[in-house]
């Protein structure tokens, strides 16, 4: 008896080419803005009260913006948008 193959969960979906040097970036990125994000809220803001969050949130934030704009111009040609 020949047994029915299903297809792969997912399908064929797959990432567009060159987005994995993105996703690395933005994760390497996203550590160092979170370390000097906290470096400079220890600092500055020795009393806390939630400004050291927040200066942990600037910096992640700010490499997560750098990241996606650096892979909407490199990928701008794609069909695909971020």
């Amino acid at each position: 008896m020949a047994e029915d193959k299903k297809p792969a969960r997912g399908g064929n979906w797959k990432l567009p080419d060159g987005i994995e040097d993105h996703i690395e970036s933005g994760l390497i990125k996203a550590a160092i803005g979170g370390v000097v994000g906290g470096v400079v809220g220890l600092a500055l803001f020795r009393s806390g009260k939630g400004m050291r969050m927040a200066s942990v949130a600037g910096g992640v934030g700010a490499a997560v913006g750098s990241t996606v704009e650096r892979a909407m111009f490199e990928l701008g040609d794609s069909k695909s948008s971020i």
